[in-house]
């Protein structure tokens, strides 16, 4: 799984450079959040004040961060794609397959306008509040908003397409969408009825089908279309769009508008960005990198300690952080060179950063965790202390397999020659110093959440507040690095929430059609007993993992796999920890393992991404082993929640 294309260079035209200051001055809003998070949270418990406009106010911020982000992140083609297919083929036939992308995006995109339009003035005219304490007109300024978000997109793609095509062709183009908007617009008149007629033809046609064969439909054309490459947000929009016309027809799409609206003021996904957020200021800080130097000279003479404690301190940086992928390109460029230097075997050491960085999945605050919550339905603060127990599991079983195999071989792992490690008492500890305002930063977050003292958003706010901090007191705070933080933090978020819109319009119109009773009968129908279908549904993500990127798997199967999980009588938050430890293998495994992607970027040039992949196999075994471990004995996941609750 990669992005669709390598970053653009700057916007060439006035239009893009407008899209591009709208979103790089929409990102401190996330500041402003962090701000209003904060504040309620001193307000409330040292002062017992608690505000009534804070929880709005974030959400109103964080939202219309997310709905203009998706111009400025298609402007850099930034959004997830299945590319192997694309990959592989000529430049005349990747030029087809972005135009077709495009076209795509266009017809998607633009029946989500059309979806929301109305709604959106509606709720203007009337000046819509949300009726709380505070009552501020939230839905009259989110709902233009997802208008606007999506005529940005519109615009950026119309501007690919007009690059992508020769003048005749776009003239083409171009008369062809007219023709076609003339009659939809007669159409909607009653002057002519043919677009009614062909509508209606279609949805008996799709609706004959039945929810069985309609549904191997959507997959075929939903696989069919990801295997172009074509983004996912696109596919997925494309898709719900499409089963709304055909199932319920054109007066059904106001539906995709709402599912949206829906999801962008859901105050728990807030915590994404501002979690996010905090994850790039330590990393442009520093604090990894002196983290690393800190642990490497503790590492002793033990064969294989330098791949050890880096294990470690991926463990640390998951905690810190949340998020895998600049954690793995950190340890790619700090921890690799190091043990590449020291001796170490090379597939010992991809492996071990490869595995090692992508623990940020499981060990909290783990986004991965916050969207199946959300996805769910259930408490993210129980995920996190579910998760706690198998993490550190996991990354002693990295560390068990690292000293196993050096003690049998220790040309495998070398030690540190003795002038590195053996430096004075003074010294070692002067470098652990820059580590305690980070280390209470991990104690503040997770203790808060553990605790009750704070939900997960609230600890997210107080976290970017103790990075700054942080970044202070270490003399690298300074403007530049907020703002690149805040612009990479609206990036990252902008792909998510895009992908999550897509998918959660398509699982809302799919269970209007019955698919997911449909789907639920079916697997329950299953002659065979519950720790099967458990087994069926660990082999189906699997599978998916080597094709689809996480949030894909997340949004389209856990509405579908979360009711049977209860009506088998299974515990969510346990069956969410066996989802994030499968996560965890799909972020190894080939063909398109994130993690091995994002240390190809920073790898040396000799190294291949053949290697890559054949170094993650044994790693990819002891994933395997610890969601074994927690799926037959589900009281290594649930013993936590249940002490502290």
């Amino acid at each position: 799984m990669t992005d669709i294309a390598a970053e653009q260079g700057p916007p060439s035209t006035p239009i893009e450079r407008g899209i591009n200051w709208v979103a790089h001055n929409a990102s401190y809003l996330y500041l402003i959040a962090t701000i209003a998070t904060t504040y309620e949270v001193f307000a409330r418990y040292l002062f017992n004040a608690p505000t009534d406009w804070a929880f709005e106010a974030t959400i109103m911020l964080c939202s219309a961060c997310y709905l203009v982000a998706g111009g400025y992140v298609t402007q850099r083609r930034r959004h997830i794609a299945i590319t192997s297919l694309y990959d592989g083929a000529g430049e005349q036939r990747r030029r087809t397959l972005d135009i077709v992308a495009v076209i795509f995006g266009l017809l998607s995109i633009g029946m989500l306008i059309l979806s929301s339009w109305r709604q959106a003035l509606m709720s203007i005219q009337i000046w819509e509040r949300t009726g709380s304490s505070w009552n501020p007109p939230l839905p009259a300024l989110l709902k233009p908003l997802i208008v606007v978000g999506s005529c940005l997109i519109f615009i950026q793609l119309f501007i690919h397409l007009r690059r992508l095509l020769t003048p005749s062709q776009f003239r083409v183009f171009v008369a062809i969408c007219g023709a076609g908007l003339a009659l939809f617009v007669l159409d909607q008149a009653d002057v002519l009825s043919l677009w009614t007629s062909l509508f209606d033809a279609a949805r008996s046609g799709f609706r004959g089908l039945g929810i069985g064969w309609a549904t191997l439909v959507v997959l075929a054309v939903m696989i069919a279309l990801m295997l172009t490459g074509m983004p996912l947000a696109w596919v997925l929009l494309t898709i719900a769009c499409g089963c709304t016309v055909l199932w319920i027809g054109p007066s059904g799409l106001p539906l995709v508008g709402s599912r949206v609206f829906g999801f962008v003021q859901e105050y728990v996904f807030v915590a994404v960005p501002l979690f996010v957020l905090m994850a790039c200021i330590m990393e442009r800080s520093g604090v990894a990198k002196d983290l690393y130097t800190a642990m490497y000279i503790f590492s002793g003479n033990l064969p294989g300690g330098v791949a050890m404690q880096t294990v470690v301190v991926a463990m640390i940086m998951a905690a810190m952080t949340g998020i895998i992928g600049g954690e793995i390109v950190l340890l790619g460029l700090i921890a690799l060179p190091q043990m590449l230097r020291l001796g170490y075997d090379k597939k010992l050491a991809i492996g071990t950063i490869c595995a090692g960085g992508s623990l940020g999945t499981m060990i909290p605050p783990s986004v991965v965790l916050i969207v199946y919550g959300l996805t769910a339905s259930v408490s993210i603060g129980d995920l996190f202390k579910a998760a706690f127990i198998p993490g550190i599991l996991m990354g002693c079983l990295y560390i068990a397999y690292i000293l196993i195999r050096c003690r049998i071989d220790p040309s495998l792992g070398p030690p540190a020659p003795a002038e590195e490690r053996n430096i004075p008492l003074a010294q070692k500890l002067a470098m652990l110093k820059g580590l305690i305002l980070p280390m209470l930063i991990i104690f503040w977050v997770l203790g808060s959440i553990y605790l009750g003292i704070a939900a997960v958003t609230e600890a997210a706010g107080v976290g970017v507040v103790g990075a700054i901090v942080s970044a202070a007191i270490r003399g690298e705070l300074n403007w530049k690095m907020m703002r690149e933080s805040l612009v990479q933090t609206m990036e990252t978020v902008g792909v998510l929430i895009w992908l999550t819109f897509g998918a959660f319009a398509f699982i809302g119109i799919y269970n209007i059609m019955g698919g997911t009773n449909f789907v639920r009968q079916l697997i329950t129908g299953l002659p065979v007993a519950p720790i099967v279908i458990i087994l069926f549904m660990m082999a189906i993500l699997l599978v998916l993992g080597c094709l689809i990127d996480w949030i894909g798997i997340c949004l389209l199967t856990m509405p579908i796999f979360v009711p049977i999980i209860k009506d088998l009588g299974y515990d969510p938050v346990w069956f969410g920890i066996l989802f994030c430890m499968n996560m965890q293998v799909s972020y190894l495994s080939p063909p398109f393992g994130p993690a091995c992607f994002y240390l190809k970027g920073v790898a040396p040039p000799d190294i291949t991404l053949q290697q890559i992949f054949s170094s993650v196999w044994p790693f990819m075994g002891l994933q395997i082993t610890a969601l074994l471990i927690v799926l037959f004995v589900p009281d290594v996941a649930l013993f936590l929640p249940r002490l502290l609750d």
